[in-house]
């Protein structure tokens, strides 16, 4: 969750310079975990950061159903993972660039051994929370010396 500075305010965690994405079990109205037909437990996937002095959170999912498996495994080796963003341009067919982001959890094991899997925020309004906490994030850090 979000972590305080020298008593001066709120500001979002991060493990090496990027943010932390966390995983929380998803619970039914009565408060028990739910778990799947096969008998695995739902989690949700989580971005928590402040903007302008208020908690919020960036819901994210694996880019595609089959990635929950991997992400289960990033967090069997620790219950943190770092949200490593890149930005990127794809050239289209009739030659003109689109810009995009891509997003991957990655988390490294007690040998050094980096895993990693893709994943996306769930929705657009997550994109933009997620870029507010940045911001938040840029305005409360030091400058590098």
């Amino acid at each position: 969750m979000a972590k305080e500075q020298n008593g001066t305010g709120v500001v979002t965690e991060t493990i090496n310079g990027n943010l932390v994405l966390i995983r929380e079990p998803v619970k039914d109205k009565n408060g028990k975990q739910l778990i799947t037909k096969d008998g695995r437990l739902y989690y949700s996937y989580k971005v928590c950061g402040t903007v302008r002095g208020h908690e919020k959170k960036a819901d994210f999912v694996p880019k595609d159903m089959g990635g929950y498996e991997p992400l289960d495994v990033l967090f069997d080796i620790s219950p943190k993972a770092e949200l490593i963003m890149h930005d990127e341009v794809m050239t289209n067919a009739d030659g003109s660039k689109t810009p995009y982001t891509t997003y991957t959890a990655q988390v490294t094991d007690e040998d050094g051994e980096v895993w990693e899997c893709g994943v996306k925020p769930q929705r657009d309004s997550d994109k933009s929370l997620l870029k507010f906490m940045l911001i938040d994030l840029h305005k409360h850090t030091p400058p590098a010396v």
